[in-house]
């Protein structure tokens, strides 16, 4: 398990975007996230990734962005 504030503190994503992963095996074949990435996507968690990144998954229909 991932501890969010935790996390906050070790990671910076530069242009973050925050997105949700709408096609869980895809994201797993992709090697983007492993078996614990799979289940945190099934759970519904939203992900910040870099915009660029986020953008190509989103164009892909892999994942849509999360508005604040």
């Amino acid at each position: 398990m991932v501890v969010p504030g935790e996390l906050s503190k070790y990671a910076f994503v530069p242009r973050p975007v925050r997105i949700k992963i709408i096609d869980p095996e895809a994201i797993f074949l992709l090697g983007i996230l492993g078996e614990s990435g799979r289940k945190l996507v099934k759970a519904g968690l939203t992900f910040i990734f870099e915009k660029k990144l986020a953008l190509k998954l989103i164009s892909k229909g892999i994942a849509e962005e999360v508005k604040q």
